[in-house]
């Protein structure tokens, strides 16, 4: 089945739940509106878009497409249907866990608070994957005290030190970062999180610092500090500086700091993420020691090289 297909029969699904509809007219004239819904929970989304009654009383096909394309962040289907395959996979992710206005809520808020949205739709998609393929991993967060047991020391610190290439697509969220958890509203390092595990699976879940009593885990954490960025995130980094500044520098550049006066190749330059910053920024191989930038550098070749 096409993605276009996929979508086509979602949007019959929430229609099909749209036509079980029921009226009420209160005494002042108010008419509230009821569903007997299988798939999408149909008065709750009305009622989070803010539907009038005319909209509501709208029972067509075409108005549930455009629903099903709003849902996943598009604003009307034929953007949905003409959108990139990363985006279309990414709409078909959601709509297979999307049932009602929290479930979206949920989402947008995930995409607001972590800041994936600026690292591209690739990004987006990798970490969507993350976020909803922990499944019930997430729940452990909201089991009773003696189904959990709270990792210390050693455990916790390999944990930690896995958590990285196996949680963080993007590359931002880091054990030396500083975070706010945005359920408890609270500041703190990340390597001070909590390290949970299901007595009976097995299964680990890194929390809030201040679990129990809140029930935050790292997917709420918003970073708060510079994060030195790796992989492929730093590698696109290093490209956009060579074409920002349109420098004639390459990977293999050997590049001069004019802040420190040390040398070293390009390649070797750090990629920073600042919290205010859209795009992360080209920093001396150097940082935090040195803070030099890409407008620091200097072809060490042209100089004459050491």
């Amino acid at each position: 089945m096409s993605h276009e297909e996929f979508f086509k029969n979602e949007a019959k699904k929430f229609l099909k739940d749209w036509k079980t509809q029921t009226q009420t007219v209160e005494s002042d004239g108010y008419i509230s509106y009821h569903y007997d819904w299988k798939f999408y929970d149909v008065g709750d989304l009305f009622f989070y878009y803010e539907l009038d009654d005319k909209d509501e009383q709208d029972i067509k096909l075409a108005r549930a497409q455009h629903y099903i394309a709003k849902m996943v962040g598009f604003k009307k289907w034929d953007e949905l249907i003409h959108a990139s395959e990363a985006r279309l996979e990414l709409s078909e992710l959601l709509l297979r866990r999307f049932k009602n206005a929290q479930d979206v809520q949920d989402w947008e808020e995930t995409l607001y608070y972590t800041g994936i949205l600026q690292y591209g739709d690739e990004a987006v998609l990798d970490y969507a994957r993350q976020y909803f393929d922990l499944g019930d991993r997430k729940e452990i967060v909201n089991l009773p005290a003696d189904k959990i047991s709270i990792l210390t020391g050693k455990l916790k610190s390999e944990e930690l030190n896995n958590f990285s290439a196996e949680n963080n697509p993007d590359g931002t969220l880091r054990k030396d970062s500083y975070v706010f958890c945005t359920h408890c509203n609270k500041a703190f390092n990340f390597n001070q999180s909590k390290v949970i595990k299901e007595t009976a699976t097995s299964k680990t879940m890194v929390v809030c610092k201040n679990y129990p009593n809140c029930r935050g885990t790292y997917l709420d954490y918003k970073v708060l500090s510079p994060t030195i960025m790796y992989g492929q995130t730093k590698i696109a980094g290093l490209e956009r500086g060579i074409n920002a500044l349109k420098t004639d520098f390459t990977m293999d550049t050997k590049v001069h700091c004019i802040h420190c006066g040390k040398e070293y190749l390009y390649k070797e330059a750090n990629v920073v993420q600042f919290p205010d910053d859209e795009e992360p920024l080209v920093y001396c191989k150097h940082y935090p020691e040195c803070d030099g930038s890409l407008i620091d550098m200097m072809n060490a070749n042209k100089m004459g090289g050491r």
